[in-house]
This record gives C-alpha cells, sequence and structure tokens, in this order.
C-alpha cells in the first residue's frame, strides 16, 4: 500500500517483486501473482482504488502495466454530520450484537469521528431504549459479500411447507430482516423468476461463483421487505400440558382450562399463525406436553367432502384463512409427531458412534480475512494518533478494541514499515515509551478514509432499524443515510442493497431517548400481568421504572428449565433485537446483571424505590446476552447441516468431525435425497456432514428441548446418563401418540 502511494507514476509487477519484502520471497512467478492479486483484493476492499495504467498509451494491447493508488482517492468527501444525526449514528453503531458486525459497525463510526459534531459524541447521555440487530444465520456474512460484490452463489433451501431440501442458484440482490427474520431477495436462475429466501432455512454453506451479474435499476430491499406479509390468523389449537409445565406455550394461549385435558393435564387453546412455530414449541416441551386428536380435542370432524371441494393438496388448503380447526389440529399434531420421529431415529443412529476431537470440523478462524483486518486497524492507530500525538497507550487500545499489548505489537510493526527503500527517514516513525504514543512520517495514510461498503452496509441497516421505530428522528435518520452513502466507495451500490424493518407495535418506544426532544410524559402504570394487558404497556411500566429510578417484581419464564420464578429487579435499559424487547436490569435475586425477555414475563409490579447502580450501556461488555451463562451441564451433541448455527449460538467450546453408519429402508432412501445436493461442492466433495459440539446447558432438559424441537437434526452423544435421560425423553414424549387408540399412520403423516 505504502509503495502505491508513494510513487505517482506506479510500479510495474516485477518493479513491485523487488521492492516489497515479502514479495521477494516467493520462490516463483505463480506464487508471487497470487500474493499480488490476494493483496490488490483486500486493499481494494479497504477503499483503497488501485488503478491499472498502461506504460505505453499507444499499444494497450501489448503494454506494461503500473499500479498506483492516486493520493486523496481513498478519503472522505467534505462531510458533515449534525448533532442529530451524529446521536442516531451512535444508536445504528451500538444496534449490533453479533460481534464481527458490531466492531464493523463501531469501526465505520470511528472512521466518520473527524465529521461528527464533537459535543454530541461527548454529551450525549446513554439512551433509555437501544434497538438492537441480531443475526444468527451462517448464511448472512457470505450473502452480504455476495451482494456488495455483485457475485451469484449456490446453497442448499430447505421449503417451509414441505421440508423438502432443494439446491437453488441466485443472483442476490439485497439482504435485509423482517418479523424477526433475514431475508435475501435475488433472481432465481433455475426458476428464472425473482425469489426470496429466509436465511434460517439454508442448510448448507453459501458458496459464491465467479459469476457476477448488474441488480435490476430501481430495486430497493426495502420496498421488498414491506412487500412481505405476515401470517394470517388461521384459528386455534388444542394443547395438553402437565401441571406448572409448559411456561413459554401457556404464554402464547389464549385460554386455559385446569385439568380439563387427557390425563389430568391442563387443556391450553394456542392461537396459530404459523403451524410449523408452534409444532416446535409443542415439541420443545417434549413429555409434558401432548396434542390430542380432534376427537379427544373434542372438535367436530372435518368436512368429508373437502376433497370435492377442490383440496387436493390438503397442506395447501388448510393455511388458507377460514378453514375449519379439526384440520388445523391434525396438521399441527402431524407436525409434533414428525418431529418426535425424527428426534428417536436420531438418537438411534448415535448408539456406537465415537468422535475424534482431534479432527477439528472447522477452519481455524483466522483465514486470509484477518490480514486485511490487521491492516485496517494500523490505519486506524495511525489516523488517531496523528489527531491525538502523545495520547495515552491506553486510550489507543480502547479506541480500536484491542489491549495494551496488542497496541505494542501493531506499533512495533509500523515502526518498521515505510515506502519503498526502508531507509531511516522512509519509515514510519513510532514512540510509545513510557505510555504517550507519537507517530510521524505517514502523512499520506493520516487522513480519514472512506467507507468501505462491508462497514457502510453495517451502519445503513442499523439507522434502518431505528427509522422503523416510531419518534421525532426520522428526517436525522434519513439525512444520516444519505451521507453515509455518500461517504461509501460507491454508494448505490449499498443503498437499495440492506434493509430493515423491526415490525414492533410498541408505540412507546420511541427515539426521543436518542436525544435531543423532551420525552413524552408516561401513563402512570405500577402493576401489569399478561393475561389482562398488552405488552406495550409492559414497556411503559418498564421505562416509567427506569426514569423514576423505580424497583419492579416479576414473575419470569425461566424457558431453560421451563419454570416460573418471582424476581425484584431495579430496570437500567431497555433494547429490542429484531421482534423481541428486553430489559438489562440489576436482579436482587442473582446480586447481577441480568437480562429479562419481556414476551417472557407473565406479571409485574412497581414496589418501591431501586437502588444505584452502573449502567450496563455504558460497558457493553457486561450486556448478559450469552446462552452458556450459569451452565452447569457439559453435553456433547451432534448436529447435521441444517443445525450447525447451535455450536456458535451456545458456544460451543470444540466441534469435530463425525461419521455416522449409514440409514436403513425407507429413512435411506430419504435421507439420500436430502444429502444428493452436497456432491456439489468444492471439487466435488461433499461439506462436513455431521459434526459434534462440546456445549455447556444449564441443565440437561435444555439440550433435550433442542433436540425434540428440531427433530432429526441433532441428538445427544455424550455423556452416556444424559443420552439415557435423552433417549426416555424423546420416547415418553412419542409414546401418548402410538399409543391413542384413533392413531392411525394415514393420518399422521
Amino acid at each position: 500500500m505504502l509503495a502505491l502511494l508513494y510513487r505517482e507514476r506506479g510500479y510495474t509487477r516485477a518493479e513491485l517483486r523487488g521492492v516489497v519484502p515479502d514479495y521477494q520471497e516467493a520462490t516463483t512467478d505463480s506464487g508471487f501473482e497470487r500474493m499480488f492479486e490476494r493483496d490488490k483484493q483486500e486493499l481494494r476492499a479497504l477503499g483503497f482504488p488501485i488503478e491499472e495504467v498502461p506504460e505505453s498509451l499507444l499499444f494497450e494491447d501489448d503494454a506494461t502495466f503500473r499500479y498506483r493508488i492516486p493520493r486523496g482517492s481513498f478519503t472522505l468527501p467534505p462531510l458533515r454530520f449534525t448533532a442529530e444525526e451524529t446521536a442516531v449514528l451512535g444508536l445504528a453503531a451500538n444496534a449490533w450484537t453479533e460481534a464481527s458486525l458490531g466492531t464493523v459497525a463501531r469501526r465505520a463510526l470511528r472512521k466518520l469521528e473527524p465529521v461528527l459534531e464533537a459535543s454530541a459524541v461527548q454529551d450525549e447521555p446513554s439512551p433509555m431504549i437501544q434497538p438492537t440487530v441480531t443475526v444468527q444465520e451462517p448464511a448472512f456474512a457470505p450473502l452480504m459479500e455476495a451482494v456488495l460484490r455483485h457475485r451469484q452463489v449456490r446453497f442448499d433451501y430447505l421449503a417451509a411447507s414441505t421440508d423438502e431440501q432443494t439446491h437453488r442458484r441466485l443472483e442476490p440482490w439485497g439482504v435485509g430482516s423482517r418479523f424477526g427474520s433475514w431475508y435475501v431477495t435475488g433472481w432465481d436462475l433455475d426458476r428464472q423468476a425473482e425469489r426470496t429466501f429466509r436465511l434460517s432455512r439454508i442448510v448448507s454453506e453459501v458458496r459464491a461463483t465467479a459469476q457476477t451479474f448488474e441488480p435490476p435499476a430501481g430495486f430497493s430491499m426495502n420496498d421488498r421487505l414491506d412487500a412481505l406479509e405476515a401470517s394470517p390468523a388461521l384459528g386455534s389449537v388444542a394443547v395438553d400440558v402437565a401441571p406448572g409445565r409448559g411456561q413459554m406455550l401457556r404464554r402464547m394461549a389464549s385460554a386455559e382450562s385446569l385439568g380439563a385435558g387427557t390425563d389430568g393435564r391442563d387443556r391450553l387453546l394456542v392461537p396459530v399463525t404459523e403451524p410449523e412455530r408452534v409444532a416446535d414449541e409443542v415439541a420443545a416441551v417434549g413429555p409434558d406436553a401432548f396434542m390430542p386428536s380432534p376427537e379427544l380435542a373434542d372438535l367436530p370432524e372435518a368436512d368429508p367432502l373437502d376433497a370435492e371441494l377442490g383440496a387436493a393438496d390438503p397442506l395447501e388448503a388448510l393455511l388458507q384463512p377460514g378453514q375449519p380447526e379439526p384440520r388445523l389440529q391434525t396438521r399441527v399434531r402431524a407436525s409434533v409427531l414428525r418431529r418426535l420421529r425424527g428426534a428417536a431415529q436420531f438418537q438411534q443412529r448415535l448408539r456406537g458412534a465415537e468422535v475424534d476431537w482431534n479432527r477439528p470440523s472447522r477452519r481455524s478462524r483466522r483465514t486470509s480475512t484477518s490480514s486485511s483486518e490487521h491492516l485496517a486497524r494500523l490505519l486506524e492507530i495511525v489516523r488517531y494518533v496523528y489527531g491525538h500525538q502523545g495520547v495515552d497507550i491506553s486510550e489507543v487500545a480502547e479506541h480500536v478494541e484491542v489491549d495494551v499489548d496488542q497496541v505494542v505489537e501493531d506499533l512495533g510493526l509500523l515502526f518498521v514499515c515505510g515506502r519503498p527503500g526502508h531507509t531511516p527517514d522512509q519509515l514510519i516513525e513510532a514512540s510509545w515509551d513510557g505510555g504517550p504514543v507519537n507517530v510521524s512520517n505517514a502523512e499520506e495514510i493520516s487522513d480519514p478514509v472512506r467507507l468501505t461498503q462491508p462497514e457502510a452496509a453495517a451502519l445503513m441497516i442499523g439507522l434502518q432499524t431505528l427509522r422503523s421505530l416510531p419518534g421525532e428522528q426520522t428526517p436525522a435518520i434519513d439525512s444520516a443515510l444519505r451521507k453515509v452513502a455518500e461517504a461509501a466507495g460507491e454508494p448505490a451500490t449499498v443503498v437499495d442493497a440492506v434493509g430493515a424493518r423491526a415490525d414492533t407495535a410498541l408505540a412507546a418506544a420511541s427515539l426521543e431517548a436518542a436525544g435531543h426532544d423532551e420525552p413524552e410524559p408516561l401513563p402512570e402504570i405500577t402493576a401489569w400481568s399478561a393475561a389482562q394487558d398488552p405488552i406495550d404497556s409492559l414497556v411503559d411500566l418498564v421505562r416509567g421504572a427506569i426514569d423514576d429510578r423505580r424497583r419492579v417484581r416479576i414473575q419470569y419464564i425461566v424457558a431453560s428449565r421451563d419454570e416460573v420464578t418471582e424476581r425484584e429487579i431495579d430496570p437500567l435499559h431497555l433494547t429490542s433485537s429484531n421482534t423481541y424487547w428486553y430489559v438489562i436490569a440489576w436482579c436482587t435475586k442473582a446480586q447481577a446483571l441480568r437480562e429479562f425477555r419481556l414476551d417472557r414475563v407473565r406479571s409485574a409490579l412497581v414496589v418501591g424505590d431501586a437502588e444505584v447502580h452502573e449502567d450496563p450501556a455504558s460497558r457493553p461488555q457486561l450486556r448478559p446476552r450469552d446462552p452458556a451463562l450459569s451452565a452447569e451441564t457439559e453435553i456433547a451433541l451432534v448436529t447435521d447441516r441444517r443445525s450447525r448455527w447451535i455450536a456458535d449460538q451456545y458456544r460451543a467450546t470444540r466441534t469435530a468431525v463425525v461419521e455416522l453408519p449409514p440409514l436403513e429402508g425407507v429413512a435411506a432412501e430419504e435421507a439420500a435425497v436430502e444429502e444428493a445436493p452436497a456432491a456439489r461442492g468444492r471439487g466435488g466433495r461433499p461439506p462436513v456432514e455431521f459434526e459434534a459440539a462440546q456445549i455447556s446447558f444449564t441443565t440437561a432438559e435444555q439440550a433435550f428441548s433442542l433436540v425434540t424441537r428440531y427433530g432429526g437434526q441433532l441428538g445427544a452423544l455424550a455423556p452416556p446418563p444424559v443420552v439415557q435421560a435423552g433417549e426416555q425423553w424423546v420416547n415418553t414424549a412419542m409414546a401418548p401418540y402410538l399409543d391413542a387408540a384413533d392413531d392411525q399412520e394415514s393420518e399422521l403423516g
């Protein structure tokens, strides 16, 4: 980079090979070419435009090219963000809960610091409400890169209504979130039509090809998100739940009748918008939930003339509003049993399987991109120190989000970097003895650099998430979006390619907390009940408790243990993650910060004054968004490709390749159909099909719940007592369906 900046006329490849030390170590021409092409690609991705200029303008076909980075071509354009725009940018940069994306967004904000309103950065109080953006899908990062680089992709996709797995080829035009899920929209090359895919249903690695495309003129991802419709209400189903169990199902239920179900269970009437989601929740409760047949649930028989009336595909007909509820009961019941059978088959397949933890299933996270990330940090250190000469080294470390030892290592590397020739007057001068840091002789790279496409995309998705919430900051958000696009290298590429719609109905959650308008008075709410009050009233109660520093007693569903606990909390901060709202609070029972999801609160009551606690917004590392907190049970799970995300979300301590014995009979034929697309991997080799992951769970039942919720996608492998308990969990859950007098294979699929 310094070489390409140093000489106005540029360097030929041969000259660069002679002046860049690492290139001199290449033993072959092909090795040098690979290194050079990689470096060009990474520099361009960091926002440095590399020009290729023919040495002879008269004979371009046979010309030798010179390479250079024109000075000033990579610097930020003349911009200025107002105080209001700076405030919403801060919210947008901190919206990401995924670590790597949050790092990208905050790095983008730091790049913009020279053009932000300084007083807003220094004086802005911590926002009371911080909408957040959560991405758990492994497909997000490669799809976003493909969208920004206009590359075709390939992946395996699981259809929602049929569970059919197909291989898809797509020109991805845009990525965005709505209804709490992430979607990609583009041109399906096999169907020759525009299609939208839900990222959570992509069950393979996303593979980008060398084929490029141009998105259609006027495309807007937000327009496509606005066109998506929420699932319609289809009716209700009956679910029988053991006393004191199935707390999330009880939270979803519209009615509850104690002891009125089969075998003395409580009968719940659960509204259905997505049959598969309800089936997930019922299956997750395992042996403590049972879906009776329409006859046992005292529902009328379905009309026998349905088939004559054109319902050729009963599953498709069932998904139309207004269909009789008995058919809905049968549909969801069959889906639950399919999950339980899948879980039982997977557990049986694991018998005798062994895992060699010395066979890692994933490549090291330190890929080739780590060199570009390192370069981005070095440049950030230079720019920051140039603007704050003599700054303490601990402040530099805090600014670039690494420890002091890493900054010392980076400064040592800068000290031996410089222009071609590498004489003392050509090297960057860096000193840090005693703490104060000074850097000089690096003027070429000391100016603010424009945003890269990923950096601009991260800020834009955060800003659009804010814009979808009610409030008075929309003009500031719109103008900030325009300026962020201008700060990017190719604004037209990213502006319409990303989108976000929070879809929240919580009118109380406004953006006035972003900064500068007085919040409107909140209604005086001191008590709330899930059975009687809408959830936006709970948000009002929590906001009032934060404002007035009040303590709240809540009844809270602990999903991992399927129980209701009573807590007294001092609310400190509200945050939203897609469609869910959380309160970060001091829990008097745990004597620590905890995060509570508001849709799991059953009741709330203001009981007194809160104590004074540190605001968690000022210390992001304290946000308890970690599923492994308070984990007590170590379990080895085996997952197939569809559920590999579990290892990431639950912070697996290690993973390894597992080979399972082949299935037999009908199950083997079904698996062969599902696994066929995997053979289209790189070099004809299928990707890792099964992976073992060592995970800490709060309770063993938390793992069993995953096994039945995602029936057929994972199972417990070790330790043996846990495996035995898991098999009993699955078989006990399935037994009532198989023992019921009305059970018929044709009805239950």
